[in-house]
């Protein structure tokens, strides 16, 4: 799948799942990704079941982060 090399390119690691489904299409089972807040697919929408784990200095960076998401 493109989203999931475009997320470890960005330096992301995948904790859980990332595996293509068999049968038709291209579908991906439930993934989780460990990945730095500053990456820019973050701020993209992968049509996957995936969620991204930041890490944050604090409550008010993690919620500076998250209202600067368009």
């Amino acid at each position: 799948m493109d989203g999931l090399a475009e997320i470890k390119k960005q330096g992301g690691k995948i904790l859980t799942g990332g595996n293509q489904l068999k049968g038709e299409g291209n579908y991906v089972e439930p993934t989780i990704v460990a990945i730095d807040h500053s990456a820019p697919i973050i701020n993209h929408e992968i049509f996957a079941p995936i969620v991204y784990v930041c890490k944050f200095k604090d409550l008010d960076e993690a919620i500076d982060m998250n209202n600067s998401v368009p």
